[in-house]
């Protein structure tokens, strides 16, 4: 008798799979460039899961299994099946936003994404966002679709204004002294906020050691722009020449240094020295400074 319900059991369940199968249809939409801040793909431009219940006047409860890949198949992260979200799929097309079907509480990521899992900022590389559909006690469903996106490595801004080695005069550096980057390329989805960093170089210091341990004279966040007009208050009109290094660090919307493929330069660019003279002006013969490192 008991094993007469067990294969009666199994018959129905895989009927079920089978009516399931035939009946639901979707499509996967992911933006190929998505928010790197998983918690951000909560944005409706990111992208939304588009399933088609063609039962007419049936509603089945199916759930979302979720991965996100390295391009050449490594697991990042993948969904607990047996904690996943349910969904009741009404006749015709419903729509799931993408922050649901990512279900960031639910994800679980292995031993080489630790600092995803802590920060839950995607590095630059590509990807893959794949979804399974699968029935509420976990069998899987045909429907199986997967979009590839990237994470862009950026190439951080330039300095261009005072250039490296110029000499200001005095007189002009007391009233004004304009400060000028390029953008950071390629351009971001996201705000991101230039920080824009002056340093003095002490006369027994490299410009490298007062970058690296003096505290800034200026310190100033930027949004969108990339160019700055400093008013010192500074007694700068003296015999002695003032010296001085600057650079930019570009942060993410969430305040974080933009990730490049060199991680040592914690998002600043590569730093630019400056001096300032009275009665003097034009570019000096001093020799690049020392490269940003680590």
């Amino acid at each position: 008798m008991k094993r007469t319900i067990y294969i009666s059991a199994l018959i129905a369940s895989i009927l079920f799979c089978q009516i399931l199968k035939s009946q639901i249809s979707g499509n996967l939409i992911l933006n190929n460039r998505p928010p790197s801040y998983l918690s951000d793909w909560n944005n409706a431009a990111t992208g939304q899961l588009i399933l088609n219940n063609t039962g007419a006047g049936n509603m089945q409860n199916v759930k979302v299994s979720t991965s996100i890949l390295l391009e050449n198949g490594d697991v990042v992260g993948i969904s607990n099946n047996a904690t996943a979200r349910i969904f009741t799929l009404t006749t015709g097309a419903n729509i799931i936003p993408i922050s649901a079907v990512l279900q960031l509480d639910n994800l679980k990521f292995n031993s080489l994404a630790k600092s995803l899992a802590q920060s839950g900022k995607l590095e630059p590389g590509n990807y893959q966002f794949c979804v399974q559909l699968i029935t509420i006690d976990n069998q899987p469903l045909p429907f199986k679709q997967c979009r590839p996106f990237a994470q862009v490595n950026y190439q951080l801004p330039y300095l261009l204004t005072p250039p490296n080695g110029f000499l200001l005069d005095a007189n002009t550096a007391q009233t004004a002294i304009i400060f000028r980057w390029s953008s950071m390329v390629p351009a971001t989805q996201e705000a991101s906020t230039y920080r824009l960093q002056v340093f003095e170089i002490a006369t027994d210091q490299t410009p490298m050691q007062a970058l690296r341990a003096n505290q800034p004279i200026l310190v100033t966040d930027l949004r969108r722009t990339t160019q700055y007009i400093w008013r010192p208050q500074l007694s700068l009109k003296d015999s002695v020449n003032h010296n001085f290094i600057w650079t930019v660090q570009t942060l993410d919307s969430q305040g974080v240094p933009i990730a490049t493929q060199d991680a040592s330069a914690n998002g600043r660019s590569e730093p630019s020295e400056f001096s300032i003279c009275n009665k003097c002006s034009g570019l000096s013969t001093k020799p690049e400074i020392e490269p940003l490192e680590k």
